[in-house]
Order: C-alpha cells, then structure tokens, then sequence
C-alpha cells in the first residue's frame, strides 16, 4: 500500500478519501452535463419547456401519441436526474479537504 499513498501524495492528495471526493466530483459533473445536453435537446425538439410540454401532453384527450409521452418520460427522468446530481456537485464542492 506503500506505493498507493505514494502516489496519492506525489499528485497533491493527503488522503485517498480527497482522491475520492474528486473522482466522485468529476463523475457528477459529467452527469449533471449529460442530463443537461438531453433536457436542452428536448427544448430544441419542441420548441418549450419541459410544463408547457407536460401541458401540451396532458390536453391532447382522446389522443395518445406514444412517441411525444414517451419523451415526456424521458424529460422527465433526465429533469430529476439534472437535479439529484446538480445537488451532489453542490455536496461534493462544500466538502472540505482533510
């Protein structure tokens, strides 16, 4: 484990926990950008956001278009998804080095 913490250090780490922090840190950052590129690539698809999609969905009676619910779904999923890890780089950024 020698080597291990050789490493570590020789790169700026004091611990493999702040190595961590930032590997854990990088991974929600290109989470956050993937989830962000799919809810701007429905924007572009539909010419609005995300509630007057959900409107627009939910006003067509009578009418199902599978296609248009499920990319509501989908929306939807990457909309939470852009949240949960918007909010881990926010953690992960407060978390101080040791």
């Amino acid at each position: 484990m020698k080597v291990l913490e050789e490493i570590l250090a020789r790169e700026g780490y004091a611990s493999s926990e702040d190595l961590l922090r930032d590997v854990s840190l990088f991974l929600a950052l290109s989470r956050v950008e993937q989830y962000k590129a799919e809810c701007e690539l429905f924007e572009k698809k539909y010419g609005m956001s995300l509630k007057e999609f959900e409107r627009f969905v939910h006003k067509e009676k009578g009418e199902e278009d599978f296609e248009k619910e499920e990319d509501l779904e989908d929306w939807e999923f990457s909309r939470n998804a852009l949240e949960w890890w918007d909010q881990k780089v926010k953690e992960l950024q407060g978390v101080k080095s040791s």
